[in-house]
C-alpha cells in the first residue's frame, strides 16, 4: 500500500480527492493548520505548511512515498493579488525539497489553467504560451519551474496538474454554481453575466479522481485536468435553474463581464485520456444533480 500526503485535504478539492484515495487503498496522511480532524481511515497532522521547519519534521516522521499539494491562498476575491502567494510558493518548494530529502518518490502538484496565456482561447500543454498575469500565477509558473530544476536532479517523478474550472460540494459559496444554486434555493434573484462565455467546466468528484489517476499512473510533465467539454455558462447556468423550477429568477446580463474577460477557455485533454487513461465518470447533468442535493442538505448552515 502507497503511502500519501495530502495537502488542502480540508479544501474545496482535498474533500473530494480525500475519498478518491481512500478508495484505490492508499494509506492517506493528511495535514491540517487549525486542528487535527476526526477520521479513522486517514491519520490527520496539525502542521502548519509556512512552517518548513515543522513541514521537515513531519516528513521525516511519516515517511510518504507519494504527495498531492493543493494547499495555497484560494479565498475567492482575493487570491489574485494576494501577498500570500509568494509565502505559499516559498513553502511549497520547501515542502517538496523535504519530501525528496525524507525519501518521497512521486508529486502531483496544483497548478492553474489561468497559467496559459488565454488570446488563443485553447490551451495545450504542448503548445500554448504560458503567461504570469497576476502575482498569484507568478507565484505558481515559479514554484513549477523551482520544481521541474529539482527533480531534474533527484528521483521524484513529478506531475504539474493544471486545474480548469470545477463545481461541486463544499465549494466557495461565492463561485458560480454555489452562489446561483443558493440564491435559487431561497427564491432570490441569481444576476449573472450575459452567458455567453465558453468554459471547460470539471465536477469535482471527477477532478479528485483525475487526481488520483495521475498520481498512480506512470505520467511525468505538465497536464491539464479538465473535462474536455465546453459549455456556455448561460447553458450550464439554465441547467441548474431548470433544475430548481426557477428559471425566471435568473437575470443573464445583470452583471458585467469583467475587462478583458476570454470569450473562451478550452483544455486539450489528450494527455490525461491517452497517457493517463482516465476519462470522466458523471455527465453534466448527474454533476449538477448532486452538487444541488449536496446544498438543500446544507440548509440554512450554507
Amino acid at each position: 500500500m502507497s503511502r500519501v500526503l495530502l495537502t488542502g485535504a480540508t479544501g474545496y478539492i482535498g474533500r473530494s480527492v480525500q475519498d478518491a484515495l481512500l478508495a484505490r487503498d492508499f494509506e492517506v496522511h493528511a495535514t491540517s493548520r487549525n486542528a487535527v480532524q476526526v477520521d479513522s481511515k486517514i491519520a490527520w497532522h496539525h502542521v502548519d505548511l509556512l512552517d518548513s521547519a515543522s513541514v521537515a519534521k513531519l516528513l521525516k516522521t511519516i515517511s510518504v512515498t507519494h504527495l498531492i499539494h493543493l494547499a495555497w491562498v484560494t479565498e475567492p476575491g482575493a487570491y489574485w493579488q494576494s501577498s500570500d502567494n509568494a509565502r505559499w510558493q516559498a513553502a511549497s518548494i520547501e515542502l517538496l525539497k523535504n519530501f525528496s530529502a525524507s525519501g518521497g518518490k512521486r508529486a502531483v502538484l496544483a497548478g492553474t489553467c489561468a497559467e496559459y496565456d488565454w488570446s488563443s482561447g485553447h490551451c495545450s500543454e504542448e503548445s500554448t504560451p504560458l503567461k504570469a498575469q497576476s502575482p498569484y500565477t507568478t507565484a505558481k509558473l515559479a514554484f513549477r519551474d523551482a520544481a521541474n530544476a529539482l527533480a531534474a536532479t533527484t528521483d521524484i517523478e513529478l506531475v504539474w496538474a493544471r486545474i480548469f474550472y470545477s463545481f461541486g460540494p463544499h465549494e466557495y459559496p461565492q463561485r458560480l454554481i454555489a452562489a446561483v444554486v443558493l440564491a435559487l434555493l431561497d427564491r432570490k434573484r441569481a444576476a449573472c453575466s450575459d452567458g455567453e462565455q465558453l468554459r471547460d467546466f470539471m465536477y469535482v468528484r471527477d477532478l479528485a479522481d483525475a487526481f488520483v489517476a495521475v498520481l498512480r499512473s506512470s505520467f511525468c510533465g505538465d497536464i491539464n485536468l479538465a473535462s474536455g467539454q465546453v459549455i456556455s455558462i448561460k447553458e450550464l447556468v439554465t441547467l441548474v435553474a431548470n433544475k430548481m423550477h426557477a428559471v425566471e429568477l435568473v437575470d443573464f446580463g445583470a452583471r458585467a463581464m469583467q475587462a478583458g474577460e476570454p470569450p473562451i477557455i478550452s483544455a486539450d485533454t489528450s494527455r490525461l485520456r491517452e497517457l493517463v487513461g482516465w476519462t470522466s465518470k458523471y455527465d453534466i447533468e448527474s454533476a449538477l444533480d448532486e452538487t444541488i442535493a449536496w446544498w438543500k442538505k446544507q440548509g440554512s448552515s450554507a
